[in-house]
């Protein structure tokens, strides 16, 4: 068995971890889950739906290409994370653009400094696979494609919150 894959659980549950600590430390009322009001809930509840249905398309797509016998150059699992990233990507930016991304209690810095941190940790096994040509040799089924992937992931909503916070100052000057 691949040593990436016997190190990916463990990571993924250390990361769980964490992940709580930081939510407890990035929002300001020290609470593990973010506070939204009604619209931001009605918001975010569409978000899903959309997310939902972009992921079955998605899945769809991956399953019809199989049944066609179409066959790509990356891992099944990579696949499927494609398509988990991709029904995320519809969330993301919807909840962006109708101001329901971040929650009544967020720390925005706070939040936009894990999100560099969770930008860094992304690049690290990246890096380590390309100096030890690991990448090279493995090619496209290569566990830090999945990394590749989250950053190309992070790098769209992050362009979308930074293109959000463009428009509505505009707005906000045009108001003047």
């Amino acid at each position: 068995m691949n040593k990436a894959f016997i190190g990916f659980p463990i990571g993924l549950m250390v990361g769980l971890i964490i992940c709580v600590i930081l939510f407890k430390i990035a929002n300001t009322n020290k609470k593990i889950k973010s506070e939204y009001d009604e619209r931001q809930e009605a918001i975010r509840n569409r978000g899903y739906k959309y997310s939902f249905y972009a992921l079955i398309v998605a899945e769809l797509a991956l399953m019809c290409a199989r049944a066609l016998e179409i066959t790509f150059p990356f891992a099944d699992y990579l696949l499927h994370l494609g398509a988990m990233l991709f029904g995320l990507l519809f969330l993301g930016i919807y909840t962006i653009w109708n101001d329901a991304y971040w929650g009544m209690n967020n720390n925005r810095k706070r939040y936009t400094v894990i999100i560099v941190i969770a930008v860094l940790l992304n690049i690290l096994p990246v890096v380590m696979a390309v100096k030890n040509g690991f990448l090279g040799n493995a090619g496209l089924n290569s566990v830090p494609i999945m990394n590749i992937m989250v950053l190309v992931w992070l790098a769209i909503i992050g362009i979308a919150a930074v293109i959000k916070k463009i428009v509505k100052k505009n707005d906000a000057e045009e108001e003047e």
